[in-house]
């Protein structure tokens, strides 16, 4: 039994072998022809295996040639897909046929025989075609409350719904955590009553169709329906444990959509925020855009407050620094003040070293350096050291040195705070 197994299979690997080999000689040949008329022929289109070749008489014949052989490059090449269809339908034609000696294998397009269609497959042809208005349905959470759609999270009134908090036996809100809030999965949109399976729903079941629990006038029947009344009237909430929240969740509960992404802010009056009363209002409309836009910039000007009379905004700046002119002190200020000249020769490589991060304003007793700082705030200290070292490696005395910033406290861009909150 074995050697008779080992006989088929190794016929089986005959046949297919010589189907392959005669595909590959196949396709050999179709390239083999798109390429003129003396190439190299396949065995299949010669007889006895011979090599024949086109003589060439004469150089007439020769250009002929090579303008074919010109034109057939010049078209397209044919794909594997195009040249095995213009194979199979040589086969069924009859144009093209097996040699002799493949016979004795069986025909090897039957091994690609697909099976029989399953009769239980659902066909595609009945299931109707798209349209444009296939796009225009809409899912339960693709609602806009400004089209005036029904919010879909609303409860449904037809079923009744637990408390939207679980108290434990000391009043306490179950899974209420003071520092993450509320945790339980049981609230308001739990359902407490949910729907039978339709093919024994009271409302959607048919009798015909649902096999009978208990033959007509046994007594079980009614004992029966006291029960599940019983039971319904319990209110028992259905849970399972979920494996990921590792606690008891509803099985029966309202589906929650969520709300639209805000996209833009919602719509308001026009005169919605403005001080001007309605019998107040100019209507531009009505005027033309030369008038219009001069009696704007009347309105401006006479209503705006950005529109001071001249020197209010010189004297707001000046009463910010009249005390250090009034004290005579210039420690706390971006004000300059005197510095000697050779001093500042003297120093020139430490400024050059500290570039645009300082700017000197003013040299205090001879020996105290005052610089407006421009760096970052949280640099301020170890610049002011490190420029007290180059100053005194210039051979300079230096007994301090003042990063002024003015009002500038902090940095909020850097340090995450908001630029809102000063003084800065």
């Amino acid at each position: 039994m074995q050697t008779m197994m080992n006989t088929r299979s190794m016929k089986t690997y005959q046949r297919r072998a010589s189907a392959l080999a005669l595909v590959l000689l196949s396709t050999r040949s179709d390239h083999a022809e798109s390429f003129g008329r003396h190439c190299i022929q396949s065995p299949l289109h010669t007889s006895q295996n011979h090599i024949r070749r086109t003589p060439i008489t004469s150089s007439s014949t020769t250009i002929t040639a090579l303008s074919a052989a010109k034109k057939k490059s010049a078209e397209p090449k044919e794909t594997e897909t195009e040249i095995r269809d213009r194979i199979l339908a040589e086969i069924d034609s009859g144009m093209r046929q097996y040699p002799s000696w493949i016979s004795e294998y069986g025909e090897p397009q039957d091994e690609f025989l697909l099976d029989d269609d399953d009769d239980g497959a659902i066909d595609a042809s009945t299931l109707g075609q798209w349209d444009e208005k296939d796009f225009q349905a809409k899912f339960d959470y693709e609602w806009d409350p400004d089209e005036g759609d029904e919010d879909p999270n609303n409860l449904d009134p037809a079923y009744e719904y637990a408390a939207p908090f679980q108290l434990d036996e000391e009043g306490i809100e179950v899974g209420y955590n003071p520092i993450f809030g509320r945790s339980n999965p049981i609230d308001g949109r739990t359902i407490l009553n949910p729907p039978d399976s339709y093919v024994i729903d009271e409302k959607t079941r048919d009798d015909r169709l649902v096999p009978k629990e208990f033959p007509d006038g046994d007594i079980e029947i009614k004992a029966n329906a006291d029960v599940i009344a019983l039971r319904k009237s319990l209110k028992i909430i259905e849970t399972h444990t979920d494996p990921f929240l590792k606690m008891e969740v509803p099985n029966h509960m309202a589906t929650w959509h969520g709300y639209p992404e805000q996209l833009s802010y919602p719509k308001q009056d026009y005169m919605n925020n403005r001080f001007t009363k309605p019998e107040d209002v100019t209507d531009f409309d009505k005027l033309g855009p030369a008038r219009a836009r001069q009696l704007a910039v009347q309105l401006a000007r006479a209503r705006n407050n950005e529109w001071l009379p001249e020197g209010t905004s010189e004297a707001y700046h000046a009463s910010k620094t009249a005390i250090y002119k009034e004290k005579g002190v210039l420690t706390g200020s971006t004000l300059p003040g005197q510095a000697d000249p050779e001093v500042v020769a003297k120093i020139q490589p430490a400024m050059d070293v500290l570039g645009d991060v300082v700017e000197l304003l003013s040299i205090e007793a001879d020996t105290v350096f005052r610089f407006k700082y421009h760096g970052l705030i949280k640099n301020k200290r170890g610049m002011s050291a490190w420029a007290g070292v180059l100053i005194r490696n210039c051979d300079v005395d230096c007994t301090g040195v003042v990063f002024e910033t003015g009002f500038r406290k902090r940095d909020p861009y850097y340090d995450g705070g908001s630029h809102w909150y000063g003084p800065y």
